[in-house]
């Protein structure tokens, strides 16, 4: 995409992977930042659908585990539309650094969400990712975390959050990942 530098209007050729980073114009030499919507033209997310019912059975049968991982791993599968959108990597590795995760785990779930309804916006569905769920549900993760070292039944109550709650938001944001797959896949058959 084209662009002119902010400073001295040279056009400049930019790459779409530039969008949300500081670049340097060639002509003037003087750094800005390209647009976030040149990330939108070019590239596409590569989710893969995967059943429903089969992201809660092994989030049981993991313990939770499963859940943790493909949730941040979803990451890595969306365009960077912002220089904050975390990779797979720093989302996946941020959920082990101890007290730093209790914080890490509201941001990550809560863009997770906000990223795969930007991709259902450009697929001309509507927001289906349980933005509004993942606020509360790291609220009560944090809160049983630290009753589970404070209260002596606090255990329980980490369980039952975990065992309830992580299990209804995985399943809420496949459904969404989901129908964003099953839109292209019809309105590839929709073109042929």
């Amino acid at each position: 995409m084209q662009l002119a530098c902010p400073y001295c209007t040279a056009p400049n050729e930019l790459d779409d992977q530039l969008a949300g980073r500081t670049t340097r114009c060639p002509e003037c030499g003087k750094s800005f930042i390209a647009p976030d919507e040149l990330a939108v033209k070019g590239q596409h997310h590569t989710f893969i659908p995967f059943p429903v019912a089969s992201v809660v059975l092994l989030h049981f049968v993991s313990c939770g585990m499963f859940t943790l991982i493909y949730m941040n791993q979803l990451h890595e599968r969306m365009p960077r539309l912002r220089p904050n959108d975390p990779s797979a990597t720093v989302a996946l590795g941020l959920c082990f650094v101890p007290f730093v995760n209790l914080i890490w785990f509201l941001f990550s779930f809560h863009r997770l969400c906000i990223r795969i309804d930007e991709q259902r916006s450009f697929n001309g569905l509507e927001h289906a990712a349980p933005t509004w769920l993942a606020l509360p549900l790291c609220c009560l993760l944090i809160v049983t975390v630290a009753a589970a070292f404070f209260i002596p039944g606090g255990i329980y109550l980490l369980i039952l959050v975990a065992a309830s709650l992580l299990p209804l938001f995985a399943a809420l944001v496949q459904n969404a990942v989901n129908g964003l797959c099953e839109r292209e896949v019809t309105g590839r058959l929709a073109t042929i």
